[in-house]
């Protein structure tokens, strides 16, 4: 515990100098900071207790010292107590409170006795200044005291007492259940840093490339503590979360984080609640195949960095990939079993009980670098979003979106990020695109489609902030998708028996044409996560889903997806210089468990050839090349496939019977089945 206020010496002492380096590196926080300051001048302010909160390192006890030092500053009394360095009791407290008193007032030369008693110190401090601010940090390890303290303690301070608490969790029960204690409550969430705050922060501590200060900014996503630990490792100038490189640095973040879980039965279950997206008490009892307990489930879901999602619950984005990835390198066997369970588990879910979360579940635990970042953003489960169907009631709303997107028509830049594979991703249309877009699409295209299938995106607050129009195929939008542009490529080509296929009444369409998705803002990664995630659905309709588009990322998505390019549907309405093909991908009938059984083929694949690469020390190569020997091609097939002579594939060949101390193929083979065994 610390009493600060200002100093008479003329020197400067230790903690003179350790306040001025912390004045000079803070940064941000400046609507707290006027709340601070707003807070100390009034004469009889609304709330008497502020309370701030935010996960582990999110700089609450920085926020804390700044403030003693602007309280210090105008000569008032600044009581801090951290409830980690007493015991959880009253006389613990107590006994901390009157040794910190006694030391402030021989610090400070003060004509005081030292205290013996509480209501002694209270006597004390009541004479030191008209306004007082105790502060209790750390407030969540006083959750046995937290009624006495507030009924026994608080209740009855003078009204020269201010109270700041800080913890990292929202204060419940008592404080928001009674009015009273409600009304003089103020609580604030301490966010991560803004990107202008970190561009600051990292200047400050000279980090000036703008290539370092990106990679900072993605790996960070402006978490205090993890800036502070960057700035003084290797990642400023090698940013990456590979364990290796960072074990130290993935250590002390997740020893920080766990710090909350109270035995090892909880980070237990903390290492596989990081694995989900989402995660429920049945799915984590069902993956380690044990009954988790009411108790332990509601222990899990209390830690101040597991929040409430659409469905079920989520671990923060950045601890829940800093959690997996060093799960992953600590304990691979367990990661790799407890990750093959959970695909198991929604592959099932999927082909019996499907829900959009459980195919989009499915997905994401395949792990492929850019359906991850593309569609699971934690904003794509943003509660304050929400999709509204288009219809008469909301049509103007339609037309000033569009009237809105062709007044501030521009390139449209998204920016994605793996954290788990230090891979970035981005999302480019042109300007000219998005010209030529508008000029063949728009609130007549809907009306004439029907509104069926068509959704606004906005806000909890009514804003509207995208569209997503998704034509259902049918024998009233078969003729209209023949003549429209897109579309016409396609279906003006369709054979009589394919005709006959989508000629199906309204009520039960054969398939659906995905055809536009916008956003206000074309930044805004998380309204895009938002729509794109909305379309998994559409995977088991139990029909065939078609799109065109020009635009790469989402070309290679479609690839990933299972979608094939349609020959002669190769289309230029987005310029004679811009081909654009036509994607299939046809989920009808009993083609859906096939669909996802190639997934769970390649995963394997993948992971498989994972191994290999580690064993042996492969390069790209061959790497190309060990993958096609693995599916048996012969060296003149593999010369084929990678546009190579056959001389070369035979070099490469030698390499990697060296590296892997064999002398040929059936060898080879031989060593690497023993090693996936």
């Amino acid at each position: 515990m610390n009493i600060h206020e200002g100093s008479s010496t003329s020197f400067k002492g230790i903690n003179e100098i350790i306040q001025e380096v912390e004045d000079a590196y803070f940064v941000g926080r400046n609507e707290e900071l006027k709340f601070f300051c707003d807070f100390l001048t009034a004469q009889n302010p609304k709330q008497r207790i502020i309370h701030f909160y935010g996960s582990a390192g999110i700089g609450k006890t920085f926020l804390l010292n700044k403030f003693a030092r602007i309280a210090a500053a105008q000569h008032i009394p600044f009581l801090h107590l951290d409830a980690r360095d007493f015991p959880n009791t009253a006389e613990g407290l107590f006994s901390h409170f009157q040794a910190s008193l006694t030391t402030f007032i021989a610090t400070h030369e003060l004509d005081y006795s030292p205290p013996t008693k509480v209501e002694s110190s209270l006597q004390i401090l009541n004479q030191l200044g008209e306004k007082i601010i105790i502060v209790i940090d750390s407030y969540e390890q006083l959750s046995t005291l937290d009624r006495w303290y507030r009924e026994t303690l608080l209740r009855y301070l003078r009204p020269n007492f201010y109270i700041i608490l800080a913890g990292r969790k929202p204060l419940t029960g008592e404080w928001v259940e009674s009015p009273a204690w409600r009304k003089i409550t103020k609580q604030i969430q301490l966010n991560p840093f803004t990107y202008d705050d970190t561009l600051l922060f990292l200047t400050k501590n000279e980090i000036t490339e703008s290539s370092d200060i990106q990679a900072i900014w993605k790996y960070t996503s402006g978490n205090p503590l993890l800036l502070s630990l960057a700035t003084m490792s290797n990642i400023s100038s090698k940013v990456s979360l590979k364990y290796e490189s960072d074990s130290e640095l993935l250590g002390a973040l997740t020893k920080r984080w766990l710090s909350e879980a109270t035995n090892e039965r909880i980070i237990s279950l903390i290492e596989v609640a990081a694995l989900f997206h989402q995660f429920d008490q049945q799915v984590i009892s069902t993956i380690l195949q044990e009954e988790i307990s009411n108790k332990k489930f509601n222990e899990l879901i209390s830690l101040s960095f597991v929040h409430k999602a659409k469905k079920g619950w989520s671990i923060q984005e950045l601890i829940r990939d800093t959690i997996r990835i060093e799960l992953k390198h600590k304990n691979p066997e367990r990661y790799e079993t407890l990750t093959n369970k959970i695909i198991q588990y929604y592959y099932h879910r999927v082909i019996n009980y499907p829900t959009k979360e459980d195919i989009a579940s499915f997905f994401y635990h395949i792990g492929d670098d850019v359906i991850q970042s593309v569609f699971f953003q934690d904003t794509a489960l943003d509660t304050s979003m929400y999709l509204e169907p288009i219809g008469e009631y909301n049509f103007e709303e339609v037309e000033s979106f569009f009237k809105y997107i062709k007044e501030n028509i521009s390139e449209s830049i998204t920016n994605y990020y793996n954290r788990t594979t230090n891979l970035s991703f981005q999302f480019d249309a042109s300007i000219e695109h998005n010209k030529q877009e508008l000029k063949l699409i728009g609130p007549e295209y809907i009306k004439k489609m029907g509104y069926d299938g068509s959704n606004l995106l906005k806000r909890i607050n009514g804003e509207v902030i995208g569209i997503s129009i998704v034509v259902p195929i049918h024998k009233e939008t078969l003729p209209l998708l023949e003549n429209e542009p897109v579309s016409r490529a396609y279906f003006k080509g369709l054979t009589e028996a394919e005709k006959s296929y989508y000629n199906v009444p309204v009520e039960k369409p054969a398939g659906y044409f995905i055809r536009y998705q916008n956003y206000k803002d074309p930044s805004d990664s998380a309204a895009r996560a938002h729509l794109l995630y909305s379309l998994f659905p559409l995977i088991f309709s139990k029909g065939r889903l078609i799109i065109s588009t020009p635009l790469k990322l989402f070309q290679d998505l479609l690839y990933k997806f299972g979608f094939q390019t349609v020959p002669k549907a190769v289309h230029y309405d987005y310029g004679e210089h811009n081909p654009t093909p036509t994607f299939l991908l046809d989920v009808s009938g009993p083609r859906l468990a096939p669909y996802l059984n190639q997934f769970l083929k390649e995963y394997k694949q993948k992971n498989e050839l994972d191994v290999i690469i580690e064993e042996f020390s492969l390069t790209k190569r061959e790497q190309e090349i060990v993958k096609l020997l693995l599916e048996e091609k012969t060296i003149l097939d593999i010369a084929k496939e990678l546009y190579i002579a056959e001389i070369t594939v035979k070099k490469a060949l030698s390499r990697i019977y060296q590296k892997a101390n064999v002398k040929n193929r059936i060898q080879l083979t031989k060593r690497i089945m023993q090693l996936l065994k």
